[in-house]
């Protein structure tokens, strides 16, 4: 059995951070990933044909000046040259299957009857619809602002808490207010997976998970076993609920109490001269058969364009394939490669900063217990590394 100071299990950004963290600190480290690559919902899956390669977001798609802690692994490990910024297009609303400006879609006099009161309500106790619905209007909430919110972790937003969805940070002034990484988000995943000291094993199923004379035992469902003093759960909470029943009931009925949701992505990537479509970043459609499709058109390609289309749960492959080949208006025959994946996406709701806190409590008596995640303080990159950040300084202790 392969002996550490701490295995991580769950390759995606929050365990990829925490892994860093401890590597750093010098300890024996190992990561465990169930599927047979790194990053979590940093995909950016490539494609290469005629000598020519071009990568696609699956996941997360931006980053912003604001995500410090992640900007300090960034530049730790010597990849701050490979920020790019993103162009600026639109992002947009499909209505009646033609592409429409946010702006036209609102109205006017209800945004203007309204707007002053951002500078008096307070985010705080306020679910996503209470809060956003007094800001913009009720109608231009219902009909517009409310499936952008909804885009953001594919799903039905309006009992969010209104301080977990979009926060105010402190912003690294030299750093480009918004960008990406030449090889896409994933990138930092594959650099930070490549850090000297850290073993990193794939398509580790976890089936058991142990703990037994001051150690946690941990087997794959492939064979694979390891030990250590510390354990480290980044995944998602029903996953991490599961792992824990046997060792630490009282922890995993909590995580069990979360729900989430599975967000169904295809990725199509097309030649330019095929699609007519004009540049955007995103298009939103109301009441779709998707949430979203966000597009590669913020990082310009010469041959290629690419959209990311994140689906509604429950629809078969030719519902999917119908509803994008209308969209794009070309044929699927013209399309050139598509990529599926599924990311899990917390299903936060009224009432979680208390459930933080109480997790906090729990875990507070574990000093050889560590979870991190989205499921935290937020569902934003920087929510999840910062997780992890803090995380580790209760490692040290």
């Amino acid at each position: 059995m392969m002996q550490n100071d701490v295995v991580v299990v769950g390759g995606g950004i929050s365990g990829l951070t925490l892994a860093y963290y401890c590597v750093q600190a010098g300890m024996k480290t190992t990561l465990l990933e169930k599927s047979d690559t790194i990053g979590g919902s940093f995909s950016s899956p490539q494609y290469s044909a005629n000598g020519k390669k071009f990568w696609l977001e699956l996941g997360a798609h931006t980053c912003y000046s604001s995500y410090q802690n992640l900007l300090d692994i960034v530049d730790s490990c010597g990849i701050t040259e490979t920020i790019i910024p993103r162009e600026k297009v639109p992002f947009t609303l499909l209505v009646n299957d033609q592409i429409k400006s946010i702006v036209s879609q609102l109205n006017i006099v209800e945004l203007l009857l309204n707007g002053l009161n951002i500078f008096k309500l307070k985010k705080d106790g306020q679910s996503v619809k209470s809060y956003y619905s007094k800001i913009v209007g009720e109608k231009n909430y219902n009909n517009v602002v409310s499936h952008f919110f909804n885009a953001v972790p594919s799903q039905k937003t309006d009992d969010f808490p209104a301080d977990m969805m979009f926060k105010s940070r402190e912003k690294r002034k030299d750093m480009l207010k918004n960008y990406t990484f030449k090889g896409g988000m994933q990138s930092v995943a594959r650099v930070i997976a490549a850090k000297s000291g850290l073993n990193l094993f794939t398509s580790q199923d976890i089936n058991s998970v142990k703990y037994e004379n001051g150690l946690y035992e941990i087997r794959s469902a492939n064979g694979g076993e390891y030990s250590a003093k510390k354990l480290v759960i980044a995944t998602p909470s029903a996953v991490a609920s599961k792992l824990l029943w046997d060792i630490h009931p009282d922890i995993a009925n909590h995580l069990g109490q979360l729900k989430a949701a599975e967000v169904d992505s295809i990725g199509v990537i097309v030649r330019k001269e095929n699609v007519k479509l004009q540049p955007v970043a995103a298009i939103i459609s109301p009441n779709d058969l998707f949430f979203s499709i966000v597009s590669r058109d913020t990082v310009p390609d010469d041959n290629y364009r690419g959209f990311a289309f994140h689906f509604k749960p429950g629809l078969d492959d030719k519902a999917k394939r119908a509803r994008i080949t209308e969209v794009l208006g070309v044929s699927f025959s013209k399309i050139e490669h598509t990529i599926s994946k599924i990311n899990t996406v917390p299903s936060l709701r009224m009432g979680h900063h208390q459930w933080h806190e109480k997790s906090n409590a729990m875990l507070k008596g574990k000093k050889n217990l560590f979870l991190t995640g989205n499921y935290f303080g937020g569902m934003a990159i920087e929510d999840c590394v910062s997780r992890s950040k803090s995380e580790f300084e209760r490692m040290k202790g």
